[in-house]
């Protein structure tokens, strides 16, 4: 009887390593593709992602709604959606929550205006994320509204 040496998991592995490699190339790309100009408003983007998932539960569901809207806004542009986390600081372990708040919308103004800057409108990418900012901002102050009509502000 000949014995075949198995070569099917060394070809697996080599590839799902292409498979990675490929997958991590293209979103590098999509990154990298980003316009100069669209840059400072995508950094704002995330600030502001930040500060909002840091200001708490207390805004009856429409912090949530405020963040699809964020990841939204990061999808239509194409790039991924991770926050910039807001630290704490050192040893304050209470949490202004409306302060994240209101820097959350005053980050997502800054990136509306930097947006609106920009001069061209990237393929449909501007107009679609302009749009789901502003769906955001909504949200969240019917969140700070909510929470005030309800005494948790």
């Amino acid at each position: 009887m000949i014995r075949r040496r198995g070569l099917g998991m060394p070809i697996v592995a080599l590839v799902a390593s292409v498979g990675i490699f490929m997958g991590l190339s293209q979103a590098q790309t999509a990154q990298q593709n980003v316009p100069a100009e669209y840059q400072a408003g995508i950094a704002q983007l995330r600030i502001a992602k930040g500060y909002v998932e840091a200001a708490g539960d207390r805004w009856g569901g429409y912090r949530a709604k405020g963040i699809a809207s964020i990841d939204q806004a990061f999808k239509a542009l194409g790039v991924s959606h991770e926050s910039t986390p807001q630290k704490r600081q050192s040893g304050n372990v209470n949490v202004d929550e409306p302060s994240m708040m209101n820097s959350g919308i005053s980050a997502l103004q800054a990136a509306r205006a930097d947006f609106a800057k920009a001069g061209n409108d990237w393929g449909g990418r501007k107009e679609n994320a302009v749009a789901l900012i502003d769906q955001a901002l909504k949200d969240l102050q019917i969140g700070i509204t909510w929470a005030k009509e309800h005494k948790t502000y």
